[in-house]
């Protein structure tokens, strides 16, 4: 009987075998996937292509992801383990506004952290940016105010407080919308979409203002975020892994688990299959294409989809998962293309599109990956990727058809590298993105269930802690092994908790709330509201 197994390699399940790891407890880590872990970083079979004579083969990922200042318990864990010279941070952050008749381009990152203004309203310096006074209308201007409001809104939100949560999760990210500058109105749509990968209809409001609070307005620096310096599985995904295997634990990629039961005595029984294409068990495990595996403690570390199929043939994961009706997961498509030619650098080496675009976001991975880089210095050309979430009707399009379309996006807006695409992939990701629909909040299953040797973690259970993204999914998979290992009377590891706000910020939030009490702040509702098209 195996020590303890953890279900899923994701950024949840390696956060969870490692903090056992760390305290020299072996772990078996599964994975569907039978080519990479990682979960939502996982990397792809790579592609080659042929250029001017030489041939190229370059990595294909699910998705670049940014590890942003507020990752505490993640990046602490690089630190651990000597990987954080692996990340290199970002430069700059553009918006892309595409009306359908003009582009609009607006660096948003670099701007906010060195202007003079103080937290909360360190974003007043992008009104005096050129490219967005000439999207302003004129029935924005008496808007401004509501903006400011709107902002004020975000500072007070108290992300510990039950009546908070109860009253926000009743809204959605429309509501937040309604008053505001046009220009605006579509900033907070690309971000829902980049952020939640939903329409802003759809997004419970508490999960919007957490990231508002986390990413925003509360500290200008928890805006920075960095990239890892080349292709994830080579600097964190392997390296992660053999931190897991020093200590006597090993992954398994390609199996896929089917169903739990307990076992009589304590433990659980696990039925595995062959895991999804490209679906291969690892040749040294010998184990066959379906089989039984037994453990004393268990760590279930699923995307929400995973954890519905797993729930349906599990009889006890019906109490221990609750009704997940409530929670989609969203698909992505990823769009990587070699272009012969390069954009200037005045614009940020990452961004988002708001307006009519396919893409909801880019990366110019030549100005922070080593393998674009080396392509960059050796034809003089670029390589972008793009995302595209929401809504779904664009993932039902064909191959071809995203691809024309996302390189209609990016000639359009760096009109430099028009014309000199060299090749492309376009990659069909699982739904695993976690949507937080509206009245969602009471939901999410807890860490800690009814079996003490059961756990649950990922970036859709609740760890008491209110952050999101990958750094709920590493805080669930810490708190997660710390309950195994206190079970097993062995030391557990602090979880960091979000940074506080600067002084004068924490005195506006007590302020503010104050005001909420006696009834002079104007609250918001659910009521219809009408958002610029």
């Amino acid at each position: 009987m195996r020590q303890a197994v953890v279900v899923g390699a994701g950024i949840a399940g390696i956060c969870a075998a490692l903090g056992l790891a760390e305290r020299d407890l072996p772990v078996l880590l599964l994975e569907r996937n039978g080519f990479s872990a990682g979960g939502r970083v996982a990397e792809y079979p790579a592609t080659t292509f042929h250029y001017r004579g030489k041939t190229y083969t370059c990595s294909v990922e699910h998705g670049i992801h940014g590890w942003w200042r507020q990752y505490r318990n993640f990046l602490a864990l690089l630190e651990r383990h000597g990987l954080s010279d692996r990340l290199v941070d970002a430069y700059d952050q553009t918006v892309v506004f595409d009306d359908g008749r003009n582009v609009y381009r607006t660096n948003v990152g670099r701007e906010t952290q060195i202007t003079p203004v103080p937290e909360p309203l360190h974003h007043i310096s992008l009104f005096f940016k050129r490219n967005i006074l000439r999207m302003m209308k004129a029935r924005d201007i008496p808007r401004i105010a509501t903006l400011g409001l709107k902002v004020l809104e975000s500072v007070r939100f108290d992300p510990w407080d039950p009546e908070y949560l109860a009253h926000y999760d009743k809204l959605n990210i429309t509501d937040y919308q309604r008053g505001v500058p046009y220009f605006y109105q579509a900033f907070i749509r690309s971000l829902s979409r980049s952020g939640f990968f939903s329409d802003p209809q759809h997004v419970s409001l508490w999960a919007f203002m957490l990231a508002l609070q986390h990413y925003v307005f509360l500290r200008r620096t928890d805006q920075c975020f960095a990239f890892s310096r080349d292709a994830i599985r080579n600097t964190l995904l392997d390296p992660l892994v053999e931190k897991i295997r020093e200590a006597g634990g090993q992954l398994l990629k390609g199996v896929r688990v089917v169903e739990v039961e307990p076992l009589d005595g304590g433990g659980w029984r696990l039925h595995w299959t062959v895991g999804e294409p490209p679906a291969s068990v690892e040749p040294e495990t010998h184990l066959g294409t379906s089989g039984i595996i037994d453990t004393r403690q268990l760590v279930l570390a699923l995307d929400v989809e995973g954890a519905k199929e797993l729930q349906t043939r599990s009889p006890h994961l019906q109490s221990v998962l609750g009704d997940l009706s409530v929670f989609k997961g969203r698909r992505a498509t990823t769009v990587k293309i070699w272009w012969a030619r390069s954009p200037t650098n005045r614009w940020g080496d990452s961004g988002v599109f708001a307006g009519k675009s396919m893409a909801d976001a880019y990366f110019w991975l030549h100005r922070f990956q080593d393998e674009a880089i080396a392509w960059h210095r050796e034809t003089g050309g670029a390589v972008s990727e793009n995302h595209v979430y929401a809504p779904d009707f664009k993932h039902d399009l064909g191959d071809d058809e995203i691809y024309q379309r996302v390189k209609r996006d990016m000639e359009r807006s760096f009109p430099e590298v028009a014309f000199s695409a060299v090749h492309h992939v376009v990659v069909r990701n699982r739904a695993v993105h976690i949507d937080f629909p509206v009245g969602c909040a009471g939901s999410f299953p807890p860490v800690e269930t009814a079996y003490p040797d059961l756990a649950l973690c990922g970036d859709w259970i609740d760890g008491g802690v209110p952050v999101l993204y990958m750094e709920r999914a590493c805080q669930t998979g810490l708190a997660a092994a710390n309950i195994l290992l206190s079970h097993r009377g062995l030391p557990t590891r602090q979880i960091l908790e979000p940074l506080p706000p600067p002084p004068h910020i924490q005195r506006l939030q007590v302020l503010l709330r104050r005001l909420g009490k006696l009834g002079l702040w104007p609250e918001m509702s659910a009521t219809p509201a009408t958002v610029d098209p």
